[in-house]
């Protein structure tokens, strides 16, 4: 039985394997063996699938949550003083490369660590990124946050692998925490989420008024030098110099010599809708054709009366057959029934 469970120590850590059931712990605390390039390709792909700003602030806030849950385990373990060099032995034997605590400073609330051949450095050399390391400096930040009770954060002041001899973190007091990197990604991913849907809506709502535009003032030919637009709903100022643009492009695109407005399905029919009208009947007029009114019904009669408008210049009638037979006539032709 007693060969089930093998102990090995080096310095003062004690990495112990118990084979019969499959465990392996450190310290007396569960623990795992990866391969370097095992975590190669979890870093990797988190990266991949994360992107990387989101990829960044996961490995700050997890390396800052490693570091205070290590701190934790082992600062009552002891004193302040034993810290560094029991941290040194702790992270080398774990495989974590070497860690010096160049500077310490209790009353500046400032350390310096120096790091070489990290795991991270080995993991970001694999990759063949340039990227700093992110997650030991954190680590180390959240290591000293939990020793001295106070908020700690990181810059990475030299890097292994730009070329320096090892990786310096200066550790100090700050209002930063991951917590807040978390909240302010979130706050940015919304906010570019929230500007995309903005542009999607813009986009559709430029989609739509296009389409708007083609539907509610088409350009329908009818016979031979003959033209009708249908004006559908209410008129505004856009759509009134919408249907004069395409009015006058169409009329003179396809040689046209008479426009037929069909007012059957407009809305609010008054004096700025007579006023534009008037508008477009001259600007036809100024490039040789003649507009003509039609769908003009008993009641539709009796408001443009009331409202004092004078059409008595142009054309009228109330349907859009006698409007056609109109402008045939003035063109010399007629409508014959075949036998």
């Amino acid at each position: 039985m007693s060969d089930s469970i093998v102990r090995v120590k080096v310095n003062k850590n004690e990495f112990t394997w118990d084979k019969e059931n499959g465990l392996f712990s450190f310290d007396g605390a569960p623990a795992l063996l990866f391969w370097d390039t095992a975590i190669e390709l979890f870093i990797e792909t988190i990266m991949e699938v994360s992107g990387p700003d989101v990829s960044t602030t996961v490995f700050e806030a997890t390396g800052f949550r490693m570091g205070k849950l290590v701190s934790s385990y082992y600062k009552d373990k002891f004193d302040i003083e034993e810290v560094f060099t029991q941290y040194s032995d702790i992270y080398r034997n774990a495989g974590w490369g070497n860690i010096e605590v160049a500077y310490f400073s209790l009353e500046e609330k400032k350390i310096i660590v120096r790091l070489k051949n990290s795991w991270e450095h080995r993991i970001f050399k694999l990759l063949d990124k340039d990227q700093a390391s992110v997650l030991l400096p954190s680590h180390w930040a959240g290591v000293f946050s939990s020793l001295l009770e106070e908020n700690m954060w990181y810059k990475l002041t030299k890097n292994q692998l730009a070329g320096d001899e090892y990786d310096e973190v200066e550790i100090f007091l700050s209002t930063i925490t991951p917590n807040q990197n978390i909240h302010a990604l979130t706050r940015q991913k919304e906010q570019k989420y929230i500007q995309e849907l903005e542009e999607q809506v813009d986009n559709r709502t430029k989609e739509l008024t296009s389409l708007v535009k083609t539907l509610s003032t088409p350009v329908l030919p009818v016979l031979q030098g003959v033209l009708v637009i249908p004006l559908v709903g209410k008129f505004n100022d856009e759509r009134m110099e919408d249907l004069m643009q395409k009015a006058l492009f169409e009329f003179t695109k396809q040689r046209a010599n008479y426009l037929l407005l069909d007012l059957t399905a407009i809305n609010g029919f008054d004096e700025y809708v007579v006023d534009r009208l008037q508008k477009l009947v001259k600007a036809v007029e100024l490039v040789g054709g003649k507009c003509i009114l039609v769908g003009i019904s008993a009641s539709f009669s009796l408001q443009i009366i009331q409202s004092g408008v004078n059409l008595k210049d142009i054309p009228s009638f109330s349907t859009l057959e006698q409007g056609v037979e109109f402008a045939l006539e003035q063109t010399g032709f007629e409508l014959i029934k075949a036998k």
